[in-house]
């Protein structure tokens, strides 16, 4: 395994100092699975002083020191160089009690998460490849299975469930089935863990190629049913998702990497509700505050929820989808079509799956597929037409109206004006002329309760 210069110069000069030096972690599974990796880790038996020491000439920085590390700089790429340690108990379930340096690496990797994290390699000795709990094994064989006890691991820190998963997500890789069922069993000690550690795995779960696949194992161990619950304000009821179901999972393939996209789409699996009522926007607020989501986020995801459902609901016209593309914007719109056509069609192969709730779902496929089909040409011929479909796009201002002596008493009056000119050029895009809607706007306003 060829490493770079600036790994190969810091694992020699720690050697050449008397200590032993590693390639560990994330770094070294991702060479051995052929990914391309830009960010790398040594461990070493040198102590953090001792390295700051020998790398004197370079530059370093000392912030994560109190944990072994210190970052030295190399040709312009930083390498983080973190001394062997030994951990104590998580009393918060997250960082250990205590921290002791060792010299020895067998100690250094059974305190990690995963075996395939648990690896080290060093390209100067023979038997270069340290590997006392099977990682490369379970790279060869696609599963994900802790170093030791997964309850003990849990237990250390929680979060480390949502890692696993997550790594399944990226690799497409597999739980063994003890850490699968250990998940299972501590699911609910994520609830332990601070909500911006569990968002920021989610969304990398989320924007995974196998997300799908990551998003199966947050069902199969009732991770989803605490991520996502809801609780109701008044009765204090907290009311849990629907299934993941495996069409439901199909449906999430089509969409794109894109995490409002995702998290949007998921949101409608677990609740297929009418998003444009208010008690509904409500709960993914709340869902989507409890994981500290920001506010941006929030707001387009909610958007576009109320979008796809408002496309559920309404009858495909030009008018209807030039008010969609006001609302949303063009690649919003082009999303929402699609999640429409992808979820409609899980919900029939739901519906056909189950005898009992079956009601012609190749029907419906089509008229689903029919439907997304109309809007899509629609969108593109308004597209390419150049229709107007915004406010700002209006042949007339407010000043335009206020001109006619409309407004004058009651200012509203003008944004009720202009609001009714909105409509008509939606319904006839050639009706946006300033003339033609000025002076209909003056004959609307004719009994001067406008003015």
């Amino acid at each position: 395994m060829n490493l770079p210069y600036a790994v190969e110069y810091v694992m020699k000069k720690i050697m050449n100092a008397g200590g032993q030096a590693y390639l560990v972690g994330g770094a070294l599974r991702d060479r051995l699975l052929g990914i391309t990796v830009t960010d790398y880790d040594i461990a070493t038996s040198l102590t953090p002083d001792q390295i700051e020491n020998l790398f004197s000439e370079e530059k370093t920085w000392s912030g994560g020191k109190r944990f072994g590390t210190i970052t030295v700089a190399v040709g312009g790429q930083n390498i983080e160089v973190t001394t062997f340690r030994k951990e104590s108990l998580y009393s918060d379930s997250r960082h250990p009690d205590q921290i002791t340096f060792v010299s020895d690496i067998f100690a250094d990797l059974s305190r990690r998460d995963f075996t395939v994290n648990a690896m080290a390699y060093n390209p100067f000795i023979a038997d270069g490849l340290v590997d006392p709990f099977g990682g490369r094994r379970d790279l060869e064989q696609h599963i994900i299975r802790t170093v030791g006890s997964p309850y003990e691991r849990f237990a250390e820190d929680p979060l480390r469930i949502m890692r696993g998963i997550r790594f399944c997500a990226q690799l497409d890789f597999s739980l063994d089935e003890e850490t699968t069922k250990a998940m299972k069993d501590c699911s609910n000690q994520l609830l332990k863990v601070s909500s911006e550690r569990i968002r920021s795995e989610l969304d990398k779960l989320l924007l995974s190629p196998h997300h799908h696949k990551g998003l199966m194992l947050m069902q199969e161990t009732e991770i989803i049913g605490i991520l996502f619950a809801v609780r109701n304000t008044i009765t204090g009821v907290l009311t849990k998702p629907g299934r993941l179901t495996a069409n439901g999972i199909q449906a999430m393939k089509a969409i794109e990497p894109n995490l409002s996209y995702r998290l949007a789409a998921l949101i409608v699996i677990l609740y297929p509700k009418d998003f444009t009522a208010q008690e509904n926007s409500d709960a993914v607020k709340e869902i989507m505050s409890n994981l500290r989501y920001d506010n941006k986020t929030m707001r387009h995801v909610i958007s576009l929820l109320q979008g796809y459902s408002g496309f559920s609901a309404m009858e495909v016209s030009p008018f209807t989808m030039r008010r969609l593309l006001g609302n949303m914007g063009a690649e919003d719109a082009r999303q929402i079509i699609k999640w429409y056509n992808a979820m409609q069609n899980a919900l029939n192969n739901d519906a056909a799956d189950n005898p009992a709730s079956y009601n012609d779902s190749a029907n419906n496929d089509d008229a689903a597929s029919n439907k997304a089909r109309t809007a899509s040409a629609l969108l593109d011929e308004i597209l390419q037409n150049n229709d107007p479909v915004l406010p700002s796009q209006l042949a007339v201002n407010g000043n335009d109206i206020h001109k006619l002596g409309i407004g004058t008493n009651d200012q509203r009056i003008i944004g009720e004006a202009l609001k009714l000119a909105y409509q008509w050029v939606l319904e006839d895009p050639a009706r946006n002329n300033a003339a033609y809607l000025l002076d209909r706007i003056r004959n609307h306003y004719s009994d001067n309760k406008g003015k």
